[in-house]
This record gives structure tokens, C-alpha cells and sequence, in this order.
């Protein structure tokens, strides 16, 4: 599904947070059942870092904070949300919505938002904007897309295709009208469901209820089958979209300032930018540092470097993500 924008709408806002506690290589070996090293893990996965959330925390904890600053950043009160989305595949309860807790969090439940969860893995937070996008074409003045992710409560210790992967994090961004050619430009999701097993959780769900078999085969962990497949899958599909979305939107490669991608690992990322032929200076890449934050990677890689000042007010920025199921998200942004 493609949409190129007629009608304006903004990024007014955004924020991010990672949690304090950071766990190095050899602090996930140190409590893993990996017979890895702190050499393989750089070289074969690319990060050397990840936030890890306190035990007392939860999903809606980190994503209200990240509200917070997406509020402040966009000089918005909390009561002027119109809508509360939040992409995330770690919530707090399997019922009900986690963007609920959200909304109590930020004080506005007498407000009656509407607020919802939406799942759709690494992609979600475009699938949340696009959402939000189209909430204010149809007449909202402010929405709030959140992306918040546990994913270190969902790895397997003895898994080294997953546990060291995985970090914790939470962005949000505050979308509003502006003039047309401005914010957002473009956006596009798909989604093939070919790929729905490639990277799941095989139980907790109404195919396979939790029971002490289930538990005690581990199958309420992330579970990746056929990494070397997926990592090609994922490559050729970023890099075919990428190309097709710019070219539907009436821009090239050459014509963007900065390329954000979901941050998988780092091999992904850098075989991805290698195959687009962009130069080192316009790819942003915080993996090393934070890890996979899943739908939470693209909006906090965008707000750190929004921060640091490395993207600059106009400065045209392409999202592109691939997730679990598979799903897929692309976002042309005016920052």
C-alpha cells in the first residue's frame, strides 16, 4: 500500500530512551549458555552493546518516557494527543492494549484517546506512522506513534542465533499538519506471509497455549529458522523496495541526504547500503551501540542523530524496514 502525500503532515516531535543498565559482549556471555566470544560477536553479528530494562520495568515505562520527550521536543501537551499508536511485539499484558498503560502514564485517560497496540515486528514503526499519517488527512491535529520494545525478556540464552542480538529501547514522535511538500512525503507497507514462521515465538498464542511442555522446551523465546536464508531474503528485499519506493515517489538515491534502516545487524546493514552504492556519510547506523531494538530501531537511530545534529532541519531521509511475518515499511521523510 502506497501513498504519496497531497496534503501535509510533520514530524513535529520526536524522543527517544534507552534504559541505563548497558551490557557488553562479555557481560551476555558471562550469563549466557554461548560458547561464543567477544571477537565472533562483533564480527559475525557487529554489536558490542545493548540497554537492558531494570526487572522492575516494563514496556509502557520506557515508552511513556520517550513520549515525554517527543512532547516536550514538539511543544506539545499531552492532553492535545488525539490518538495514541504504539508498534510493539513485547507489550506488558498479551491483553490488553500496552498503549492504554501508555495513555494513564501521560495523565490523559479522562481525555478518552483512543489508544491501540499494532504488531508488525521490526516494521512497526512505519506501519504506526502510516496509520497516524492518515489520521491527519482525515481531519486529527495530533497524533502520537510510539514503537516500545523489551526484547531482552524474549531471547533464549542458549540461542546464538538471537540473545546476543537483542536491546531494549523505546521512540515516539508527535505527527501534525504543516504545508504540503513538507514532513512526510511518502510511505508504503507490505507484508508476505510466506515468511510468517521465519522468525516467531512459537508458543503463548491460541495456536500453541503456554503449558509446562512449552515452557520447558523454551518455545516462548525468539526463534529464528534459517538465519543465512532470512539475511539474503532480507537484503534483496530492502534493497528491490528501496529502489521501487524512491522511484514511485519521484525521487533517486542520489537525492537523499541520509538512509536510516531497521537495524537488524550490522552485516545486514552494511551489505544493504553496499548494494545501493551510497557513500559511508549519508547511512545511519547506531547497532553497534544499542543493538536490535526491533520496531524501535528506526525512530531512535532518527532521534539520536536529530539530536546530535547530523540530520538537519530539510534534510530528506528514506526509512526502510523488514520484519517478522514478513513485513515491510518505507518512509520518506523531510526532517
Amino acid at each position: 500500500m502506497f501513498l504519496k502525500l497531497n496534503s501535509g503532515v510533520k514530524i513535529s516531535g520526536v524522543g527517544h530512551f534507552l534504559p541505563e543498565n548497558i551490557v557488553t559482549n562479555e557481560q551476555v556471555l558471562a550469563e549466557s549458555y554461548l560458547t561464543l566470544t567477544d571477537e565472533w560477536i562483533k564480527k559475525r553479528i557487529g554489536s558490542e552493546k545493548r540497554h537492558r530494562i531494570a526487572d522492575e520495568h516494563f514496556t509502557s515505562d520506557i515508552g511513556i518516557k520517550s513520549s515525554l520527550k517527543a512532547l516536550e521536543n514538539s511543544s506539545t501537551k499531552a492532553e492535545e494527543l488525539e490518538m495514541i499508536i504504539l508498534s510493539t511485539i513485547s507489550p506488558d499484558n498479551p491483553s490488553p492494549a500496552t498503549a492504554c498503560a501508555i495513555q494513564n502514564g501521560l495523565g490523559i485517560s479522562s481525555n478518552y484517546c483512543p489508544s491501540f497496540d499494532i504488531s508488525a515486528a521490526c516494521s512497526g514503526f512505519i506501519y504506526g506512522l502510516d496509520i497516524g499519517v492518515k489520521n491527519i488527512l482525515t481531519g486529527a491535529k495530533k497524533v502520537l506513534v510510539v514503537s516500545s520494545e523489551v526484547r531482552s525478556r524474549f531471547v533464549n540464552k542458549k540461542d546464538p542465533s538471537t540473545f546476543a542480538i537483542f536491546g531494549d529501547g523505546s521512540a515516539a514522535v508527535v505527527l501534525e499538519p504543516c504545508e504540503k511538500n513538507e514532513g512526510i512525503i511518502s510511505i508504503e507497507i507490505l507484508a508476505d506471509g510466506q515468511g510468517y514462521f521465519s522468525v516467531h515465538i512459537p508458543a503463548g498464542g491460541s495456536r500453541k497455549p503456554a503449558n509446562e511442555e512449552t515452557i520447558k522446551n523454551n518455545e516462548h523465546f525468539i526463534k529464528m529458522e534459517n538465519g543465512e536464508k532470512i539475511f539474503f531474503e532480507v537484503v534483496e528485499g530492502m534493497v528491490k523496495h528501496s529502489k521501487e519506493f524512491l522511484e514511485k515517489s519521484g525521487f533517486t538515491l542520489d537525492d537523499i541526504d541520509f538512509f536510516i534502516p531497521h537495524q537488524a545487524n550490522l552485516s545486514i546493514i552494511k551489505e544493504v547500503s553496499r548494494r545501493l552504492e551510497l557513500p559511508k556519510e549519508k547511512l545511519i547506523t547506531n547497532f553497534s551501540e544499542v543493538g536490535n531494538t526491533s520496531s524501535a530501531s528506526i525512530p531512535i537511530a532518527f532521534s539520536q542523530a536529530l539530536q546530535k545534529g547530523q540530520i538537519k532541519k530539510g534534510n530528506l531521509v528514506l526509512m526502510t524496514a523488514v520484519g517478522a511475518g514478513h513485513t515491510m515499511g518505507l518512509a520518506l521523510v523531510r526532517a
